[in-house]
């Protein structure tokens, strides 16, 4: 059997309203020579079904509900392509984006991932904005730990090779987020990333996290840069800003839940930490304001 040369990697929970499209904008694509492969991460919405009305166009795979990083990892391990397209369940793409992107990593060997810009869409489908690596200025994180980029997950087409190497998805995140942000760090630092200006991605903003998932991913990923990049004095200052700026929303958070004397604690941390090692007195000011609002 001729393997095919891209692998898309699709992990699904619970889309019955959008997984077809999106395999849809796969089947799409003008470059020809790839592979879907989808991980039902323990649907419970009768989605699976509908991917498996694709036939033989797709390959299903299912597994209990382990999160987002794990279904990734599981659809990586069963990739048999040398190029790994990455494509959540709700997304979209352009018909030329993997035409765009492998042509780079055939011609670049020293590449290990391409990432275009991305529009976002409201849960209509209706533009609201565009960001990517090339249109949107560069934040400290992007500047400091990833080569300038940080690409949603569909945006990227990554050699297998480079994901292998570096260990795939961190699943203590499970689906708290984050961990993609965590996996850019690692592969910046293995390889060289390169960006396509144009939008040829559509992430549809379709859920939000409750306050305590979004909050709970933070310090894990602050946590894990820290271990590896806490030696570099500007890497750690900006890492013990962020834990600063954590403090201040997780004590917010928690004072708004009736927790008052464990917020304020959480809020005095952030503050000491603001005025001390992580040097920012915007993250102290929060604090401050937040804990005198608190009583």
């Amino acid at each position: 059997m001729v393997e095919p040369v891209v692998s898309i990697v699709i992990p699904l929970y619970n889309a019955r309203d959008v997984i077809q499209e999106t395999i849809r904008s796969a089947l799409a694509q003008t470059y020809r020579d790839f592979e879907i492969v989808v991980i039902n991460d323990g649907s419970t919405d009768g989605s699976g079904e509908l991917v498996v009305a694709f036939g033989d166009q797709v390959r299903y795979l299912r597994q209990s509900n382990g999160g987002v990083a794990q279904a990734r990892n599981r659809g990586i391990a069963a990739a048999r392509g040398r190029y790994v397209a990455l494509l959540d369940h709700d997304d979209l793409w352009d018909p030329e984006k993997l035409a765009r992107q492998v042509a780079i990593l055939d011609a670049q060997p020293t590449v290990g991932m391409v990432v275009t810009d991305v529009a976002h869409l409201d849960r209509a489908g209706r533009p609201m904005h565009e960001i990517g690596p090339a249109s949107q200025p560069q934040h400290e994180f992007a500047r400091l730990f990833v080569q300038g980029f940080v690409p949603t997950p569909s945006a990227t087409l990554i050699r297998k090779a480079v994901l292998e190497s570096v260990g795939g998805f961190d699943e203590q995140f499970n689906s708290a987020g984050m961990d993609d942000h965590e996996l850019w760090t690692r592969i910046a630092a293995a390889t060289t990333i390169v960006g396509i200006p144009e939008p040829l991605t559509y992430h549809r903003n379709r859920e939000i996290k409750p306050p305590d998932i979004a909050l709970g991913h933070r310090p894990l990923l602050i946590e894990r840069l820290m271990t590896r990049f806490g030696t570099d004095p500007e890497k750690r200052r900006y890492l013990q800003r962020e834990r600063a700026f954590y403090l201040a929303d997780r004590g917010k958070h928690l004072v708004k839940g009736g927790q008052a004397r464990e917020g304020r604690a959480a809020l005095l941390e952030g503050l000491a930490l603001g005025l001390g090692e992580g040097r920012s007195l915007k993250a102290a000011w929060r604090c401050l304001s937040r804990w005198c609002r608190s009583w």
